[in-house]
């Protein structure tokens, strides 16, 4: 049975695909597919194939087995993703995933979407319409150094922000609705439900201008036992 742990490796990250985003290929899937492909991405080796189980995406995802294997079935036809059953070395059948990644050196085509989200279990808590927005505020959001406050003196921009743990995000709400595939009406949902999960914090600059903080690395994330008993109960179901 797979548990969490309080331990998370904030380094691991994937290359979220920008064009998913301006396709509109995001917009399009069900929010089973949007909650199981962040998933089996952060699991992918550097040949961008992934294992987990079932039984692991569901507990990383805050879903159901059915749910997880609708998502699956649900983003095929999605750009570079494809599945196919193996065997695995214990004679069991299991599914392996693949995902076509912008290549490293394609700047501009891609935003860093960390492993530490899925580990630490914020995913999983997350409302659906929250985890159709947040990759869809990442994609609108930028980075100020001069407005990040951990920050004595901006003296290698590309330093600061390698190690940046935020960005800004002033999005029209009807254009975060639509690149996220949700009614318009439930963006205010989903960023509350983004901020009681540590992802978002409304934001005023220091021109007084109001915005959002989104999260690449959250200050703070579930503990581990509180996850580990809500998975024992829904076991226990």
């Amino acid at each position: 049975m797979f548990h969490f742990s309080d331990k998370i490796d904030w380094s691991h990250f994937f290359r979220f695909d920008k064009r998913w985003i301006e396709n509109m290929n995001w917009a399009r899937i069900f929010p089973a597919a949007k909650t199981v492909l962040p998933v089996i991405c952060c699991y992918c080796n550097e040949r961008g194939e992934s294992f987990p189980g079932e039984a692991v995406i569901a507990a990383l995802s805050g879903m159901t087995a059915k749910s997880v294997r609708r998502g699956i079935h649900d983003l095929e036809g999605f750009p570079g993703y494809n599945w196919e059953h193996y065997l695995t070395r214990r004679g069991r059948q299991g599914k392996r995933f693949s995902i076509d990644f912008p290549e490293i050196g394609e700047k501009g085509h891609s935003f860093f979407f960390y492993r530490g989200i899925i580990d630490s279990g914020i995913w999983s808590e997350l409302k659906p319409a929250a985890r159709s927005l947040y990759p869809v505020m990442r994609y609108f959001s930028r980075y100020d150094a001069d407005e990040d406050e951990d920050l004595e003196e901006v003296s290698d921009f590309d330093e600061h922000y390698a190690n940046r743990k935020w960005e800004l995000c002033n999005a029209e709400v009807g254009q975060l609705a639509k690149y996220a595939g949700i009614n318009r009406h439930t963006v205010a949902e989903a960023m509350k439900s983004l901020q009681a999960n540590f992802l978002l914090e409304p934001y005023v600059g220091g021109n007084g201008e109001k915005t959002s903080k989104v999260y690449l690395i959250p200050k703070k994330y579930w503990k581990a036992s509180y996850l580990n008993q809500k998975l024992k109960i829904q076991a226990g179901a």
